[in-house]
């Protein structure tokens, strides 16, 4: 649904979208080479007033769904920096935390299983 303040949004050119789009990829290109991050990653402007977010990242691509240029440019940097910490952050971390757990998967089984037949014997 159009809001009424979101008409002249709504009747963008061709021409128009396209230079919301350059401006996205300037912008994300700038972010880039800031950061020296993620040079892989590509940005897709979507408009959609009604989505329940402004922006998401879907296999390396940032799709921004703001009507707005000035909005569009702050979710991209939004999404960017989230994508950032969790590609070098977070990711790895959940990845070493995994391994460990993998490592004494084996171990930790062993031991329940002594304990279930020592308690079984027992009762």
């Amino acid at each position: 649904m159009i809001k009424s303040k979101d008409l002249s949004k709504a009747h963008k050119t061709g021409e128009e979208e396209q230079d919301v789009q350059i401006e996205l990829e300037r912008e994300l290109s700038r972010l880039q080479s800031l950061t020296g991050l993620n040079g892989n990653l590509k940005v897709n402007w979507i408009p959609d007033g009604s989505r329940e977010v402004h922006g998401e990242v879907i296999s390396d691509v940032i799709h921004v769904y703001d009507e707005d240029l000035e909005e569009a440019i702050r979710t991209l940097k939004h999404e960017f920096v989230d994508y950032c910490i969790t590609r070098e952050v977070v990711t790895p971390l959940v990845d070493l935390v995994n391994a460990l757990i993998k490592s004494r998967e084996a171990e930790v089984y062993r031991r329940k299983e002594k304990l279930v037949e020592l308690f079984s014997s027992l009762i």
